[in-house]
Order: C-alpha cells, then structure tokens, then sequence
C-alpha cells in the first residue's frame, strides 16, 4: 500500500533556515509558539524527544527519525496527554526547511505530517493546529512576539 501524505502545510518565512532550525529545536522558543510547550532532546537520529507544557504535563513524545541541521528534521509523533488520541499509533511529523530560490533571506518551511494511517484522531489536531504552529513560527520570527501578541 502506498503511504500517501495526510497533510502538507507551508508557509515563507523571513529568516534564514538557521533561525528556523533554531525556533525548532529551542525549547525558549518553541514554548512562544508551539502552544506553550517546550521541546526537549538531545538530538540526533534515534534520540528521543517530547513536549511539555508550561504546566509540567508531557503533551507529546516520539524519537527522532531525520536529523539535518538545518533542512530536515523528521519524528515519530504520539499524543500522550490528549485521550481521544490514547490508542492512535505513532504517526511521522517532517519539517522540511530550504531557502526560497528567487526571494533572498526568504525560507520556505513545509510540515508533512504522515504514517497516520493508524493515527486518525493525531491527525485531526495536528490539521488544527499546525497551520497555528506555522504561523506562530513566522510570526515570532519576523516580529519577535508571539501570535497571541504576548
């Protein structure tokens, strides 16, 4: 069976992919736009990784899948906080970050969340929320605040 993409989300950012990858991997950063949650690993393939709230409850956990710094970042993706998203199995989240070809200091990020096909309800936040998570990203990044205006 072929594994098509569930959902594909893009935006252009201005900002280098440095500064992407930075935002990405920071857990100060991320807690700005990633719903108040920080990311944590030690990075590299097969590393483990999670998310947290602000609150101190783990929202996400998965492991590293793609680590290039700074163009691809993969995980595996599982809710652990959210209940009708308990028996999903892991899914895969790909962040993909090149310059854009024709518009200097210009990246073009693309999020692929897939493998979800035993990931139904994963998949149904994640299409909520990563248009949020994108925007925030590039809000926090040409702005320097956060979507929210915090």
């Amino acid at each position: 069976m072929e594994n098509k993409p569930s959902q594909v989300h893009r935006i252009a950012i201005k900002a280098t992919p440095e500064q992407v990858w930075q935002a990405i991997t920071d857990p100060a950063k991320t807690s700005k736009f990633w719903f108040n949650c920080s990311i944590r690993s030690t990075w590299g393939i097969d590393a483990p990784f999670e998310l947290w709230s602000q609150d101190g409850e783990k929202r996400v956990e998965g492991t590293i899948l793609a680590f290039d710094p700074p163009h691809k970042l993969a995980m595996s993706w599982r809710y652990v906080s959210f209940p009708e998203a308990a028996g999903d199995a892991p899914s895969r989240l790909t962040w993909e970050i090149d310059s854009h070809a024709e518009l200097a200091g210009v990246t073009l990020v693309t999020v692929v969340h897939d493998e979800s096909g035993q990931a139904v309800n994963s998949a149904k936040i994640l299409e909520n929320g990563l248009p949020i998570i994108l925007s925030g990203l590039k809000t926090l990044l040409e702005t320097g605040t956060t979507l929210a205006g915090d």
